[in-house]
Protein backbone atom coordinates (compact mmCIF):
# COMPACT_ATOMS: atom_id res chain seq x y z
CA UNK A 1 0.00 0.00 0.00
CA UNK A 2 1.05 3.67 -0.41
CA UNK A 3 1.15 6.15 2.31
CA UNK A 4 0.23 9.49 0.15
CA UNK A 5 3.82 11.69 1.31
CA UNK A 6 3.86 14.33 -1.16
CA UNK A 7 0.07 13.96 -1.75
CA UNK A 8 -0.87 14.81 1.78
CA UNK A 9 -0.59 18.86 1.88
CA UNK A 10 -2.47 19.15 -1.50
CA UNK A 11 -5.15 16.65 -0.91
CA UNK A 12 -8.14 18.17 0.46
CA UNK A 13 -7.65 21.20 -2.11
CA UNK A 14 -7.42 18.64 -4.88
CA UNK A 15 -10.21 16.62 -3.22
CA UNK A 16 -12.67 19.90 -3.10
CA UNK A 17 -15.33 18.03 -4.83
CA UNK A 18 -16.03 14.90 -2.88
CA UNK A 19 -19.33 14.91 -1.56
CA UNK A 20 -17.86 14.14 2.18
CA UNK A 21 -21.22 15.69 3.46
CA UNK A 22 -23.65 13.02 1.41
CA UNK A 23 -21.37 10.41 2.37
CA UNK A 24 -21.37 11.39 6.51
CA UNK A 25 -25.14 11.72 6.40
CA UNK A 26 -25.37 8.78 4.76
CA UNK A 27 -23.32 6.32 7.17
CA UNK A 28 -24.84 8.83 10.30
CA UNK A 29 -28.46 7.61 8.96
CA UNK A 30 -27.49 4.05 8.06
CA UNK A 31 -25.79 3.94 11.95
CA UNK A 32 -28.84 5.09 13.67
CA UNK A 33 -31.15 2.92 11.87
CA UNK A 34 -28.94 -0.01 12.81
CA UNK A 35 -28.66 0.80 16.32
CA UNK A 36 -32.59 1.97 16.58
CA UNK A 37 -33.91 -1.33 14.96
CA UNK A 38 -31.40 -4.08 16.05
CA UNK A 39 -32.21 -4.77 19.29
CA UNK A 40 -29.40 -6.39 20.83
CA UNK A 41 -29.08 -6.11 24.65
CA UNK A 42 -25.57 -4.59 24.38
CA UNK A 43 -27.13 -1.27 22.26
CA UNK A 44 -30.50 -1.26 24.26
CA UNK A 45 -29.46 1.92 26.48
CA UNK A 46 -27.59 3.24 23.10
CA UNK A 47 -30.95 2.50 21.00
CA UNK A 48 -32.79 4.20 23.30
CA UNK A 49 -31.17 7.43 23.93
CA UNK A 50 -31.05 7.72 20.84
CA UNK A 51 -34.94 7.36 20.24
CA UNK A 52 -34.85 9.89 22.92
CA UNK A 53 -32.87 12.83 22.07
CA UNK A 54 -31.51 11.88 18.50
CA UNK A 55 -27.59 12.21 19.95
CA UNK A 56 -24.82 9.84 18.97
CA UNK A 57 -22.95 10.12 22.01
CA UNK A 58 -21.58 6.95 23.63
CA UNK A 59 -20.78 5.65 20.05
CA UNK A 60 -17.53 4.65 19.01
CA UNK A 61 -17.10 4.64 15.22
CA UNK A 62 -13.26 3.49 13.79
CA UNK A 63 -12.67 4.94 11.03
CA UNK A 64 -10.38 3.13 8.41
CA UNK A 65 -7.75 4.44 6.15
CA UNK A 66 -9.34 7.94 7.84
CA UNK A 67 -6.52 10.52 5.54
CA UNK A 68 -6.89 13.83 6.39
CA UNK A 69 -9.79 13.05 8.69
CA UNK A 70 -12.33 14.33 6.58
CA UNK A 71 -15.30 11.85 7.55
CA UNK A 72 -13.72 11.35 11.16
CA UNK A 73 -14.71 15.07 12.00
CA UNK A 74 -17.85 15.45 9.95
CA UNK A 75 -18.93 12.01 12.20
CA UNK A 76 -17.33 13.70 15.42
CA UNK A 77 -19.16 16.97 14.84
CA UNK A 78 -22.30 14.53 14.52
CA UNK A 79 -21.74 13.55 18.09
CA UNK A 80 -19.87 10.16 17.88
CA UNK A 81 -16.77 9.36 19.39
CA UNK A 82 -13.63 8.49 16.48
CA UNK A 83 -10.50 6.36 16.13
CA UNK A 84 -9.38 7.54 12.62
CA UNK A 85 -6.51 4.70 11.74
CA UNK A 86 -3.60 5.66 8.33
CA UNK A 87 -0.24 4.52 7.75
CA UNK A 88 0.39 7.53 6.24
CA UNK A 89 2.10 10.01 9.09
CA UNK A 90 1.80 12.80 6.45
CA UNK A 91 -2.20 12.15 6.13
CA UNK A 92 -2.82 12.18 10.05
CA UNK A 93 -0.45 15.06 10.09
CA UNK A 94 -2.70 17.40 7.86
CA UNK A 95 -5.64 15.35 9.89
CA UNK A 96 -4.18 16.68 13.09
CA UNK A 97 -4.09 19.87 11.99
CA UNK A 98 -7.87 20.11 10.61
CA UNK A 99 -8.73 19.47 13.85
CA UNK A 100 -7.19 21.95 15.91
CA UNK A 101 -9.24 24.21 13.51
CA UNK A 102 -12.54 23.17 15.24
CA UNK A 103 -14.20 23.03 17.89
CA UNK A 104 -12.16 22.13 21.13
CA UNK A 105 -13.96 19.71 22.37
CA UNK A 106 -13.60 17.88 19.43
CA UNK A 107 -9.83 16.68 21.10
CA UNK A 108 -11.89 14.52 23.35
CA UNK A 109 -14.00 12.59 20.91
CA UNK A 110 -11.58 11.73 18.17
CA UNK A 111 -8.31 9.57 18.58
CA UNK A 112 -5.77 9.10 15.83
CA UNK A 113 -3.83 6.47 15.15
CA UNK A 114 -0.69 5.59 13.04
CA UNK A 115 -1.18 1.91 11.81
CA UNK A 116 -1.77 -0.57 8.65
CA UNK A 117 -5.05 -1.58 8.65
CA UNK A 118 -3.78 -5.16 8.11
CA UNK A 119 -2.54 -5.05 11.55
CA UNK A 120 -4.79 -3.24 12.83
CA UNK A 121 -4.50 -3.47 17.00
CA UNK A 122 -6.62 -1.29 19.32
CA UNK A 123 -6.91 -0.51 22.98
CA UNK A 124 -10.63 -1.52 23.01
CA UNK A 125 -13.44 -2.05 21.04
CA UNK A 126 -15.68 -0.06 18.98
CA UNK A 127 -19.68 -0.62 17.78
CA UNK A 128 -19.06 0.92 14.49
CA UNK A 129 -16.57 0.69 11.38
CA UNK A 130 -16.28 2.61 8.13
CA UNK A 131 -14.00 2.91 5.49
CA UNK A 132 -14.66 5.54 2.51
CA UNK A 133 -13.38 6.96 -0.49
CA UNK A 134 -11.92 3.69 -1.96
CA UNK A 135 -10.09 2.87 0.93
CA UNK A 136 -9.63 -0.36 0.89
CA UNK A 137 -8.76 -1.17 -3.08
CA UNK A 138 -5.40 -0.38 -2.11
CA UNK A 139 -5.30 -3.44 -0.24
CA UNK A 140 -3.98 -5.42 -3.43
CA UNK A 141 -4.52 -9.53 -2.51
CA UNK A 142 -6.89 -11.93 -1.25
CA UNK A 143 -5.11 -12.30 1.36
CA UNK A 144 -4.41 -9.32 2.58
CA UNK A 145 -8.25 -8.10 2.56
CA UNK A 146 -9.60 -11.45 4.53
CA UNK A 147 -6.70 -10.30 7.36
CA UNK A 148 -8.17 -6.51 7.26
CA UNK A 149 -11.57 -7.90 7.71
CA UNK A 150 -10.79 -10.38 10.45
CA UNK A 151 -8.84 -7.15 12.58
CA UNK A 152 -12.00 -5.40 11.93
CA UNK A 153 -14.38 -8.02 13.29
CA UNK A 154 -12.03 -8.95 15.81
CA UNK A 155 -12.21 -5.22 17.41
CA UNK A 156 -15.95 -4.58 16.53
CA UNK A 157 -18.18 -5.05 19.24
CA UNK A 158 -21.27 -8.14 19.33
CA UNK A 159 -24.39 -6.35 17.18
CA UNK A 160 -22.22 -3.86 15.71
CA UNK A 161 -21.52 -2.88 12.07
CA UNK A 162 -19.32 -2.08 9.24
CA UNK A 163 -19.65 0.48 6.12
CA UNK A 164 -17.43 0.60 3.45
CA UNK A 165 -17.27 1.40 0.08
CA UNK A 166 -15.18 0.29 -3.34
CA UNK A 167 -14.58 0.77 -6.23
CA UNK A 168 -15.87 -1.25 -9.11
CA UNK A 169 -13.80 -3.17 -12.44
CA UNK A 170 -16.08 -1.26 -14.05
CA UNK A 171 -14.53 2.19 -13.27
CA UNK A 172 -11.80 0.84 -13.27
CA UNK A 173 -11.45 -0.55 -16.75
CA UNK A 174 -14.07 1.82 -18.28
CA UNK A 175 -14.01 5.08 -17.08
CA UNK A 176 -10.18 4.93 -15.48
CA UNK A 177 -7.69 2.59 -17.53
CA UNK A 178 -6.02 4.33 -20.29
CA UNK A 179 -6.52 7.98 -19.30
CA UNK A 180 -4.61 11.21 -18.24
CA UNK A 181 -6.68 13.57 -16.40
CA UNK A 182 -5.86 16.96 -15.25
CA UNK A 183 -7.11 19.00 -12.33
CA UNK A 184 -6.24 22.49 -10.31
CA UNK A 185 -6.96 23.42 -6.54
CA UNK A 186 -8.34 26.66 -5.53
CA UNK A 187 -4.76 27.73 -4.53
CA UNK A 188 -2.97 26.97 -7.73
CA UNK A 189 -2.26 23.26 -6.38
CA UNK A 190 -2.13 20.75 -10.21
CA UNK A 191 -1.77 17.20 -10.90
CA UNK A 192 -1.73 15.07 -14.07
CA UNK A 193 -3.06 11.63 -13.22
CA UNK A 194 -2.52 8.95 -15.67
CA UNK A 195 -3.97 5.36 -15.48
CA UNK A 196 -3.36 1.92 -16.69
CA UNK A 197 -5.78 -0.57 -15.80
CA UNK A 198 -4.35 -4.42 -16.10
CA UNK A 199 -7.49 -6.56 -16.86
CA UNK A 200 -5.52 -9.84 -15.52
CA UNK A 201 -4.43 -8.63 -11.77
CA UNK A 202 -7.33 -6.22 -11.60
CA UNK A 203 -4.73 -3.60 -10.68
CA UNK A 204 -5.32 0.04 -11.51
CA UNK A 205 -2.16 1.80 -11.62
CA UNK A 206 -2.10 5.91 -10.86
CA UNK A 207 0.90 7.55 -12.09
CA UNK A 208 0.33 10.77 -10.55
CA UNK A 209 2.50 14.41 -10.98
CA UNK A 210 1.57 16.89 -8.78
CA UNK A 211 2.60 20.68 -8.88
CA UNK A 212 2.96 22.86 -5.81
CA UNK A 213 4.43 26.40 -5.44
CA UNK A 214 7.28 26.44 -3.76
CA UNK A 215 10.49 29.00 -4.06
CA UNK A 216 8.09 31.43 -6.56
CA UNK A 217 8.32 28.30 -8.82
CA UNK A 218 6.03 25.23 -9.78
CA UNK A 219 7.65 22.22 -8.75
CA UNK A 220 6.93 18.65 -10.04
CA UNK A 221 6.36 15.64 -7.90
CA UNK A 222 5.12 12.34 -8.24
CA UNK A 223 3.99 8.91 -6.72
CA UNK A 224 2.48 6.15 -7.57
CA UNK A 225 -0.53 4.39 -6.74
CA UNK A 226 -2.18 1.07 -6.92
CA UNK A 227 -5.74 0.22 -6.40
CA UNK A 228 -7.35 -3.36 -6.84
CA UNK A 229 -10.92 -4.11 -8.09
CA UNK A 230 -12.66 -6.80 -6.45
CA UNK A 231 -16.28 -8.79 -7.44
CA UNK A 232 -18.75 -8.10 -5.26
CA UNK A 233 -19.51 -12.01 -4.62
CA UNK A 234 -15.66 -12.56 -3.39
CA UNK A 235 -15.80 -9.60 -0.73
CA UNK A 236 -18.63 -10.68 0.35
CA UNK A 237 -17.50 -14.47 0.99
CA UNK A 238 -14.62 -13.13 2.57
CA UNK A 239 -16.70 -10.89 4.96
CA UNK A 240 -18.10 -14.41 6.05
CA UNK A 241 -15.54 -16.07 6.13
CA UNK A 242 -13.60 -13.61 8.81
CA UNK A 243 -17.15 -13.96 10.44
CA UNK A 244 -19.96 -10.97 10.04
CA UNK A 245 -23.07 -12.55 9.62
CA UNK A 246 -25.16 -10.06 7.30
CA UNK A 247 -24.14 -8.06 4.22
CA UNK A 248 -25.93 -5.84 2.17
CA UNK A 249 -24.56 -4.21 -1.08
CA UNK A 250 -25.34 -0.79 -2.62
CA UNK A 251 -24.86 1.45 -5.46
CA UNK A 252 -22.50 3.75 -3.96
CA UNK A 253 -24.63 6.21 -1.07
CA UNK A 254 -27.33 5.31 -2.32
CA UNK A 255 -30.34 3.17 -1.57
CA UNK A 256 -30.13 1.52 -4.98
CA UNK A 257 -29.18 -2.17 -5.71
CA UNK A 258 -25.75 -3.22 -7.66
CA UNK A 259 -25.74 -2.86 -11.33
CA UNK A 260 -23.26 -3.34 -14.41
CA UNK A 261 -22.54 -0.30 -14.37
CA UNK A 262 -21.79 0.56 -10.36
CA UNK A 263 -18.69 2.73 -10.12
CA UNK A 264 -18.60 2.14 -6.41
CA UNK A 265 -20.00 -0.25 -3.86
CA UNK A 266 -21.19 0.59 -0.55
CA UNK A 267 -20.97 -2.77 1.87
CA UNK A 268 -23.22 -2.34 4.94
CA UNK A 269 -22.04 -5.54 7.01
CA UNK A 270 -23.63 -6.79 10.33
CA UNK A 271 -21.04 -8.22 12.88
Amino acid sequence: MDSYEGFAEMYDALMADTPYENWAAYIDGALYEWFKDVKRENFASVAEEKNQSNNRDNITVLDLACGTGSITLRLAEMGYDMIGVDISEDMLAQAQMKTSQFATNLFKKILFLKQDVRKLDLYGTVDAAVCVCDGLNYILTDEDLLEVFKRVRLFLNPGGIFIFDMNTEYKFNEMFGGQIFEGRGDNGEAYEWENVYDAATRINEYRVTFFSLENDGTVPFEETHRQRAYPPADVCNMLSEAGFATVATRDGYTSQPLHAQSERVVYIVGG
